[in-house]
């Protein structure tokens, strides 16, 4: 991450920290086309600047190195730095490999002698290296050069003997006096060092299910913030470790702040009319059907179990309701999702609309055994409720709306979470 410069700053004192070194090396006009593609796919406009210098940063180092040491192998095509689900969330280079070891590229801070690192790169097993190369980036002149490099081992003994803290933005502070300057003792090592010399954190298990799917149920009720707000802004460190330790919520993050993606609209106006959209087609669901359909008379049956169920608790479906369902699956048991809507009469000067989810089991398939049901809507969270034991009674869940409004559903049946795209009324199809 670069710092930017401070007014009482003294750039006399930085002549040495700026003034070319053996290590510098020209980068080429191909690897700054590459950079700024990376960026073009970096959704959070707060991290493609940080993401551009890295990415420079680790191809001028990949330059240095066939230059001075063409004997050494390197790949770093699965480096962290371009993926770009992982670098939205993280601006270093890791997992770049040169022979037997594992190197994470850092961009230095230029204008200061202290040095704001992801906690993660040194913290999580997947991502820590055995050597850590900070790059001086000078963008403008294109050209880059080593600042200094530790090891892993160096790091664990300086996070020991300073008591180093995570910073609310999920980085350590460590002072230039911890990178070893010459890069000559850099190549040294790589070439001469035993690889067994160096022992990095052993992978630890899996987290726990049930971490990973109340950070999942978290990251879905915050997802409108994800767009403009930083991750360490809306999650713990420890929900940040979670996150960043499993590439299914990375993608879904990533996913989730792209600025292109809209969701489709469930068109329930349309279900009124006897008639279903594609965008409901595609996704699995189906007209409840009318009495007169006695070859569907099953699924009716079955949805009037689901229906006394519901009156029995007070709950009352009028004649005019129209309906839809779908079918949930997951490896370990079925569920049937029905959503119910009609319009309201009782306010005709501001017409609403109501919106019945009600969670029930599918012809002979194994129910999960718990059910939670969420339902939101632009701004905030309506209704949520668990049920431990399904055998003990329905899950549903009723909310009103004006005609412009939408609602989201999340279902997590036992370890499995079930995001709806929004229901919404579609004024143009009301008839």
């Amino acid at each position: 991450m670069i710092n930017n410069p401070t007014s009482d700053l003294d750039f006399n004192d930085y002549l040495d920290w700026y003034s070319p070194n053996e290590t510098q090396t020209e980068l080429l006009p191909e690897h700054l086309q590459r950079a700024i593609r990376l960026t073009e796919s970096i959704h959070r406009s707060q991290q493609r600047w940080a993401v551009y210098l890295c990415a420079l940063g680790s191809l001028g180092f990949e330059q240095w190195l066939k230059e001075r040491a063409p004997d050494l192998e390197i790949h770093s095509d699965a480096a962290s730095i371009w993926q770009p689900a992982t670098a939205n969330l993280l601006a270093a280079a890791c997992n770049i490999q040169v022979g037997a070891w594992k190197i994470c590229i850092i961009t230095a801070s230029i204008f200061n002698d202290q040095h704001s690192i992801p906690h993660a790169v040194f913290d999580i097993p997947d991502l820590a290296a055995h050597f850590y190369v900070l790059m001086q980036v000078e963008e403008e002149e294109q050209q880059v050069a080593i600042s200094g490099f530790m090891n892993y081992e160096q790091y664990r003994s300086y996070q020991q003997t300073a008591n180093l803290q995570i910073e609310r933005d999920w980085t350590y502070t460590l002072p230039q006096t911890c990178f070893n300057p010459d890069p000559n003792a850099l190549l040294l090592n790589l070439r001469c060092l035993n690889p067994d010399a160096i022992q990095l954190p052993a992978n630890i298990p899996a987290r726990e299910t049930n971490q990973i799917v109340a950070l999942k149920q978290k990251l879905i009720r915050l997802k409108p913030q994800l767009q403009n707000q930083l991750p360490w802004e809306l999650l713990t460190v420890n929900e940040g470790i979670t996150l960043l330790s499993n590439p299914d919520l990375i993608n879904w993050v990533y996913q989730a702040t792209s600025p292109s993606l809209l969701q489709p609209l469930i068109n329930v106006g349309l279900w009124l009319n006897n008639q279903i959209d594609t965008v409901a087609q595609e996704l699995g669901w189906m007209l409840m059907p009318s009495p007169a359909l006695s070859g569907l008379r099953s699924l009716r049956e079955n949805f009037d179990s689901i229906r006394t169920s519901l009156e029995q608790q007070g709950v009352y479906i009028p004649s005019s309701a129209q309906g839809a369902f779908r079918d949930l699956d997951s490896e370990q048991s079925s569920l049937r999702m029905y959503a119910i809507t009609w319009e309201l009469t009782e306010t005709p000067d501001n017409p609403e609309w109501t919106l019945l989810i009600a969670l029930g089991s599918q012809p002979q398939a194994q129910m999960p055994n718990t059910l939670t049901l969420e339902v939101r809507d632009e701004t905030q969270q309506l209704f949520e409720e668990s049920l431990f034991d399904t055998s003990v009674g329905i899950l549903y869940a009723q909310v009103i709306g004006n005609l412009n409004e939408q609602f989201w559903v999340t279902v997590t049946a036992d370890d499995t979470v079930f995001e709806i795209p929004p229901f919404g009324l579609g004024i143009e199809a009301r008839g």
